[in-house]
């Protein structure tokens, strides 16, 4: 959509004249993806790599501002009137018109699931603008050491694809684990890779066929010049507080992590009243995280990893006192962003919803 028509869509006049609807809603009679301001896209493919994954190419509209590598965006979809969105880390390299996203089923996740079952070209998708530091920085390293295992592959692999496009694989070992091979998401991709880029050296290890996990003496087998080494790792939280404690043993070079589960969390356990002060509603703020506690009294706060990572559920608190889940501490707080998530009631507490 030309500057100039949304100049004229956003003006004061316009939305009168929609009201009660938005501009947006009549945008929809003509393309769902068509918005003012909110990015959007739509399903171009949906390629199942595995039986328990699907990669979606998404074409946005021109309210996306693009991405750096390794960023990720929470991805909407609407189930039963419903919006769901979650937090996904971008594949593609920067600056390429489609944005390419892998999703893995999550055991009871409701919109991993509907993705890998049933996503397909065609499907409207809502998207947030890209966030996170995991490949912020722009000089590529001379000798750089990328660790994965599962799904933590994808910002790697926005990584790789946009050093290659920069033609800076100078010297790359990228060490991948995976429960078992055919698990793998991108494998022939990197292998392809692997045989054209000397500067890559590709190392993929199946822990449940006979591969050994990460320790001290694997690591030192695979990467013997770690000291040498900036690193990037990305993956389920237990494998990477082993594999950061073996990296910050051998090397003080720059380690970037992205975390795709939240810090161990306390029980979400509280004490006191949580006043909603938009709503005019109070709820006991003893049993569950302040979104729970907002769910629980018929409230619909945005959200979406609901485990600290994508600041979706973040709001404004007024006064009150909080428990941080992460780390167990207490502090009194007045006029406050916080994520409703990771955060519980230690005595009353004002939250503006």
């Amino acid at each position: 959509m030309k500057p100039v028509f949304k100049k004229v869509l956003r003006s004061s006049l316009v939305g009168a004249l929609a009201s009660p609807l938005s501009v947006d809603d009549y945008l929809g009679l003509i393309d769902r993806s068509l918005s003012i301001a909110e990015p959007r896209g739509r399903v171009v493919a949906a390629e199942r790599q595995t039986r328990d994954t699907v990669t979606l190419s998404i074409e946005p509209n021109d309210n996306w501002t693009g991405h750096a590598p390794g960023q990720h965006i929470l991805l909407g979809v609407d189930l039963d009137g419903v919006r769901h969105s979650r937090c996904f880390s971008v594949v593609s390299a920067p600056g390429d018109s489609i944005i390419e996203i892998t999703v893995k089923r999550n055991g009871d996740g409701r919109v991993s699931n509907f993705l890998v079952d049933k996503a397909r070209a065609g499907q409207l998708v809502h998207l947030s603008p890209a966030e996170g530091e995991f490949g912020a920085s722009q000089q590529v390293p001379d000798k750089a050491l990328l660790v994965s295992a599962g799904s933590g592959i994808t910002p790697v692999m926005s990584l790789i694809r946009d050093w290659t496009r920069r033609n800076a694989l100078h010297d790359v070992v990228f060490l991948h684990y995976a429960r078992r091979r055919k698990d793998m998401v991108y494998i022939k991709e990197l292998q392809a890779l692997g045989e054209r880029r000397k500067g890559l050296r590709l190392i993929t290890i199946c822990t449940g066929e006979d591969g050994r996990r990460i320790d001290d003496e694997s690591i030192d087998a695979h990467v013997p010049d770690l000291s040498e080494r900036e690193v990037w790792l990305c993956g389920p939280l237990g494998f990477m507080e082993t594999a950061e404690a073996l990296i910050e043993a051998r090397t003080d070079k720059p380690l970037h992590r992205e975390q795709f589960a939240a810090s161990r969390r306390e029980a979400a356990h509280g004490e006191g009243a949580v006043h909603f002060i938009t709503s005019d509603m109070a709820a006991s703020g003893e049993e569950g995280s302040l979104l729970e506690i907002a769910e629980g009294a018929g409230l619909k706060p945005a959200y979406g990893c609901r485990m600290g990572i994508c600041h979706a559920c973040k709001c404004r608190i007024k006064q009150g006192t909080v428990r941080d889940l992460r780390t167990n501490s207490v502090r009194e707080i007045r006029d406050t962003d916080i994520q409703l998530c990771t955060h519980a009631a230690a005595g009353d507490v004002a939250v503006a919803l």
